[in-house]
């Protein structure tokens, strides 16, 4: 993730332009679903992964620590409890960073997959209103399961600020969605 910020603030504007425009071409006609669904979950992760540097360096709310997720990933593995007590207090694990974030954006293209299959079933559309509703709704995922697998409780009731840490897992998963049900009509629905 650090090495596509660091490509995005030293390429030129213009090379960046003209790398999107070479996207253009690419839909459902010509290139296999799997693949257009796995850089939509990309592409909307790495908006989300922007929203927290924005966060951090307007507001100093520190983004997500993918190496603790890292962390949990490999203890459950190795342990198959779920639930992490004192996670941070447990020692570091071997590429915990490198896993936690290869898990993050796994996790996105997976619900990027969802996303699609929904919308072949015709419960969403590849839409921008379809997909914030989706955000919406995945929140349910970090309230009632990660955070508390993470030690942090149900609504993250553990932790000093649950509300802010509730309603930035709110804003951050309807930014999710929105984003993939933006890119989803960019490259299905060209014109």
């Amino acid at each position: 993730m650090l090495l596509l910020l660091h490509v995005v603030l030293i390429f030129p504007l213009k090379d960046i332009k003209r790398s999107l425009a070479n996207l253009e071409g690419l839909n459902k006609k010509n290139m296999p679903s799997f693949l257009i669904i796995s850089i939509v979950g990309i592409l909307a992760c790495v908006v989300l992964d922007l929203w927290q540097r924005f966060l951090f360096l307007f507001f100093k709310i520190p983004p997500s620590n993918w190496a603790m997720v890292g962390r949990w990933l490999l203890l459950f593995l190795k342990s198959m409890l779920w639930v992490q007590r004192d996670l941070s207090e447990q020692s570091p694990v071997k590429n915990e960073l490198y896993i936690g974030w290869g898990f993050h954006y796994a996790v996105a293209i997976l619900y990027a997959l969802l996303f699609f299959f929904l919308s072949k079933e015709g419960v969403v559309t590849l839409s921008l209103r379809d997909g914030v509703v989706f955000g919406i709704i995945s929140v349910i995922v970090p309230w009632f399961f990660f955070m508390p697998a993470m030690g942090a409780g149900i609504f993250a009731n553990k932790t000093p600020n649950p509300i802010l840490a509730c309603v930035l897992a709110l804003i951050a998963h309807t930014i999710f969605g929105g984003t993939l049900g933006a890119f989803f009509n960019v490259f299905y629905y060209q014109t």
